[in-house]
């Protein structure tokens, strides 16, 4: 016990120090804010709402009693490596893409929660995660309390009747700040949730789209601030193009030697779309899906973005282009520094960290225009990010609700802020701009639930036309849109009270 707690301290004094390096020197940023600012944000917490939420220390807590579980066990399944990148790093510490900072927050929660409650936690790390969640379903044998696969699997057990609940369970409250509020909304079916996503995971994050920049040409190029550019409500899809042509040169045999305007893939071209505020479907007033993809505007966005991707040959290098033979060479272009964008997730930025001496900065997706209201973040990794659920065979929901509750409390305290302040903040970007952008990003996160549930198998037709350098998205859409409206007034009478 008093090992723990000596971590405990250690991790919190790390945490401070890192933060006090992050905004050392009460530096302006070129989004209007400084150190003592933040700092005046932080003393006025206490009359902020989530304070509700929080202890006499300031720390994340449940606002249940705290239980003695006498040794219960905790069964969550989790992701295994077999999905790479996006295998789930949140409950054990035998990951080794996001370092030993993330690796401690982790065994640091874990056994918080262990010591709190009272309660001994098994993570089943499975290779084969969905099939051994289905065995466990189907056979009724209820050996997990929690699964966590990805959002678009959890979408499909839901539409099968095989989950919980979360809001009938008693004493569990959705609302909780460790819960995005953004993925409930999105995947909620009548006000009814049967999973979402949050603290409990990195990969909400690790999956956030951003835009990385080379600082040196910018420079070099002469080419207006980006940061300036987002500030001033200028940063838009035009001015991207207009960027990046300006930079290429294919002046050499060598395809490695060569400059590129942007190195993009085949699912970017929705996730603009994404950015533009369009989504696949949207709610009625009573919660229910209604398809949005087929009308006017999303339409005219949908032709404008690859009708730029199916002519961007000069200026746009997909990582799937087999003269680069795949994303990690793709990469390793941008890390280089023969590329002046590269839209990415958080992961590639943390492996550029690793690989490469390339200075870049992070933006926001672009406004499709200027008379666009806000950045929008698309969070269209419904088969990457992990959600949180609860099978219908487990064995005690209340006991399976408190405990996600717990530990997605704690996960918020340690692990968000070891993967988000931490590596994120202060290991991953090179100016206090770049922080600013993380921020704006962060904060206007939207996620798609005809994405997660792939309505006429729609999330295929955006990569499709762009590997074929094809805009003509009505004529593909000819033969989905009539099968996602039939697939979604299934889903609405499934769910109608």
């Amino acid at each position: 016990m008093k090992k723990r707690i000596i971590a405990l301290l250690l991790f919190a004094a790390f945490a401070v120090g890192a933060l006090a390096a992050c905004n050392n020197g009460n530096t302006e940023t070129s989004a209007g804010g400084s150190q003592s600012e933040g700092q005046d944000e932080s003393a006025a917490e206490s009359v902020n709402p989530e304070s509700a939420w929080k202890d006499a220390n300031g720390n994340w807590t449940i606002k249940q009693e705290v239980k003695d579980f006498k040794n219960r066990t905790f069964t969550i399944c989790v992701r295994g490596s077999s999905v790479g990148t996006y295998q789930s790093d949140d409950f054990t510490t035998d990951g080794t893409l996001y370092g030993d900072t993330l690796n401690e927050a982790v065994n640091i929660r874990n056994n918080f929660v262990s010591d709190t409650y009272n309660v001994d936690l098994v993570v089943d790390k499975n290779d084969n995660y969905m099939n051994a969640i289905r065995n466990d379903i189907e056979t009724l044998t209820g050996n997990y309390d929690a699964i966590m696969p990805a959002l678009s699997e959890l979408a499909v057990l839901a539409g099968e009747g095989k989950l919980y609940e979360l809001t009938s369970i008693p004493g569990f409250d959705i609302s909780a700040p460790w819960y995005d509020s953004h993925a409930t909304s999105a995947f909620s079916i009548q006000n009814k949730v049967y999973f979402t996503t949050g603290d409990i995971t990195i990969l909400n994050k690790v999956c956030a789209p951003s835009i990385l920049f080379n600082k040196e040409m910018i420079k070099s190029y002469h080419l207006d601030d980006p940061y300036q550019l987002v500030n001033d409500h200028q940063w838009t899809f035009d001015k991207l193009q207009q960027m990046a042509k300006a930079v290429v040169d294919l002046s050499s045999t060598d395809v490695y030697e060569n400059t590129y305007g942007m190195l993009t893939e085949y699912n970017n071209p929705f996730d603009f779309f994404g950015a533009a505020g369009e989504l696949i479907t949207v709610k009625d007033e009573n919660d229910l899906p209604v398809l949005n993809l087929g009308g006017e505007r999303s339409i005219s966005l949908a032709e404008k973005i690859l009708d730029v991707y199916a002519n961007g040959d000069d200026w746009l290098i997909f990582g799937q282009d087999s003269r680069f033979q795949g994303f990690s060479n793709s990469l390793k272009l941008f890390g280089t520094g023969h590329a002046l964008f590269r839209p990415s997730g958080f992961s590639a930025a943390t492996k550029l960290r690793k690989s490469s001496d390339v200075m870049f900065g992070i933006l926001p997706y672009p406004l499709m225009d200027s008379t666009q209201d806000d950045y929008i973040s698309y969070c269209g990794s419904s088969s990457d990010v992990a959600g949180i659920a609860i099978p219908l065979t487990a064995k005690d929901p209340e006991f399976s609700a408190y405990m996600i509750d717990a530990y997605s409390a704690s996960a918020k305290n340690y692990i968000t802020h070891a993967y988000y302040d931490v590596n994120l903040r202060w290991k991953e970007t090179y100016d206090n701009d770049s922080i600013a952008m993380l921020d704006l990003i962060f904060s206007h996160i939207v996620y798609d639930m005809g994405e997660a549930f792939d309505f006429g198998g729609v999330t295929t037709v955006f990569k499709e036309l762009t590997a074929a350098r094809s805009s003509n998205i009505v004529s593909r859409l000819d033969g989905i849109i009539d099968k996602a409206k039939i697939e979604i007034a299934e889903l609405r009478e499934q769910y109608a009270d």
